[in-house]
């Protein structure tokens, strides 16, 4: 049965194993934290770079200027049949077929549009983790809290030995370590 437990480091750990000590996720953070800063240019810089593409081709432009084109015809046909039915000619299948489309059009821009807006928030926010990095000047040697706070979004617990920390602009970093009784070794 997998659970939501709030950590005292106060960001949600989903486990389905069992106590995770607070101490292993402490030094777990400090070696995320310290690969990000070692590694900033290589990992940020890719993801934000992957992310800008994904956005480039995703969002074509020419793709939104079809469906608006293709919505508006929609509309000025069902403009059309709305005035032949003043007339007395009934047209209730063809205009519900001209609706169901007009519908399923705006969805995808709308849906399209949101995807966009989210690719943009990771974005800025894998700019924000790049300027928590440099402002720390050097590696950890223990465990920040505000740190922490400022790049989580989360742990996921995917065995006991293996911890995934997802970062607040998408990335995600596995970490394992290995149980010892007494205290764990990373």
């Amino acid at each position: 049965m997998q659970q939501n437990d709030q950590s005292l480091l106060g960001r949600k750990i989903s486990c389905n194993i069992g106590r995770i000590k607070e101490e292993t996720i402490k030094g777990l953070f400090v070696r995320v934290f310290n690969r990000l800063y070692m590694d900033r240019e290589k990992l940020l810089g890719e993801y934000k770079l992957k992310l800008e593409r994904d956005k480039f081709t995703e969002i074509d432009q020419e793709r939104i200027e079809k469906l608006d084109e293709e919505i508006e015809s929609l509309i000025q046909q069902e403009r059309s049949l709305f005035l032949v039915e003043e007339k007395g000619t009934d047209h209730k299948a063809e205009h519900e077929k001209l609706m169901g489309r007009l519908t399923q059009l705006q969805t995808e821009r709308t849906t399209w549009m949101a995807e966009t807006a989210k690719q943009d928030s990771r974005i800025a926010r894998t700019l924000e983790i790049d300027a928590i990095l440099e402002s720390q000047g050097g590696k950890l040697l223990e465990f920040n809290e505000d740190l922490y706070r400022a790049i989580i979004e989360k742990i996921v617990v995917k065995k006991r030995t293996c911890l995934e920390f997802h970062l607040k602009n998408g990335l995600c970093f596995e970490e394992h370590y290995t149980l010892k009784r007494g205290c764990d070794l990373f």
